[in-house]
């Protein structure tokens, strides 16, 4: 099983606790990032820049992760509709006291298209 790109053993099924995937994403540094950009909607003028700064919550360790996994070059990167059920779904339950991650969460969870980069 794949949850966020980190690999769980098979016999743990689809039911992978919060805590490990936490664990996972515990290494990741974030140090050099002080804010996520995304890029929400295709279209010129249905396009809207979020910006996200809490770097206290589960939701941008996970982005950061996902921006940098292969991408050494730090260039923007598309945001796979999986990826961002996943952080959500997660971010969810774990960051569920936090209104401004609450908010993104409903923004992953549509149809969009995002794009994210990190500065």
């Amino acid at each position: 099983m794949f949850v966020l790109g980190f690999h769980f053993p098979a016999d743990m099924g689809n039911q992978i606790p919060d805590e490990l995937v936490a664990e996972k994403l515990a290494g990741v540094d974030i140090s050099d990032v002080k804010e996520i950009k995304l890029l929400m909607g295709t279209k010129d003028k249905d396009k809207e820049w979020i910006s996200y700064t809490n770097k206290d919550t589960f939701l941008f360790r996970a982005m950061v992760h996902y921006f940098k996994e292969e991408n050494p070059n730090k260039e923007q990167k598309y945001m796979i509709y999986m990826n961002r059920y996943q952080m959500s779904a997660i971010s969810k339950r774990v960051d569920a006291a936090d209104d401004e991650t609450m908010k993104l969460c409903h923004n992953l969870d549509s149809m969009e298209q995002f794009r994210i980069e990190v500065a």
